[in-house]
């Protein structure tokens, strides 16, 4: 793979609810699956949605769509949702689909999930690219791209993201405590595990309307670039703001964060 250019990056927060997916998806159903709210397997709240898709559904047909409030995503930039495949998928094989007609018949934007692995639940960063069109949003979909025979699909917590303007660069440490084991046996030489890991940094740019408030767990995006899997996403407390003012230069900011729980590493 080449060299990555950050000049697309970007952090993303301040998270709108599309699609919380705690009842079964019903305003469009393919003969082919079955949907229903999984109490079992669920990422946030008490339910995900989940599509048990039968050998017969097709490359290009809608797995399922259901509809939502009306929404206006023309400010946001990424799409944020936990997923997870019965089988892997590679990038585009299923796509996310936004409409602001009824079960997604004229589909606004059709949305590549990422490659994913089987069985494992996985936050996805989608990038909405021209947003324009999207000012009244109210049915929200998934569609088969690639035919991949019979398997299941669960989607939970469906939010939009906007850049927070102005930033410029974000940092980013990812450790894991390592622990002392040595016991009797090691004759005298130190031995190691690892522990629990953890996440934080900080990110600055210049001010661009209010700050953002501190102490708040926020759902935190630190891409790389535009290209979906090049962004590291989880769950994040802002726990410092640094204002820099001077008479000759622009009014700065910058932010430290504490990540709470995983981080979904870039996958590319």
């Amino acid at each position: 793979m080449s060299v990555v250019s950050g000049k697309l990056g970007g952090v993303f927060t301040s998270a709108l609810l599309i699609e919380n997916c705690e009842a079964a998806w019903d305003e469009l159903v393919d003969g082919d699956v079955t949907a229903s709210a999984d109490s079992t397997d669920v990422k946030v709240g008490a339910y995900s949605a989940k599509f048990a898709c039968a050998a017969g559904l097709g490359a290009g047909d809608i797995i399922a769509a259901n509809d939502i409030a009306s929404k206006d995503l023309s400010a946001y930039k990424k799409i944020y949702a936990w997923v997870k495949s019965s089988v892997a998928l590679d990038a585009g094989d299923v796509q996310l689909l936004l409409d602001d007609t009824a079960q997604c018949a004229s589909v606004l934007k059709s949305l590549n999930l990422p490659a994913l692995s089987a069985n494992t639940w996985t936050r996805v960063l989608l990038d909405l690219g021209d947003a324009s069109s999207l000012t009244a949003v109210i049915s929200v979909g998934l569609k088969q791209v690639v035919d991949k025979g019979a398997f299941n699909l669960w989607i939970d917590d469906i939010e939009a993201l906007k850049a927070i303007a102005g930033i410029k660069s974000w940092q980013l440490d990812y450790t894991v405590d390592i622990l002392d084991s040595t016991s009797f046996i090691d004759a005298g030489a130190r031995t190691f595990s690892p522990g629990s890991t953890q996440w934080g940094g900080s990110f600055e740019g210049y001010k661009y309307g209010a700050p953002l408030g501190i102490g708040s767990e926020v759902i935190l995006a630190l891409a790389e670039s535009a290209t979906t899997g090049q962004a590291w996403i989880g769950n994040a407390y802002i726990s410092g703001a640094h204002v820099t003012s001077s008479l000759d230069a622009l009014v700065t900011y910058s932010y430290d964060f504490q990540g709470t729980g995983s981080v979904e590493v870039a996958s590319l």
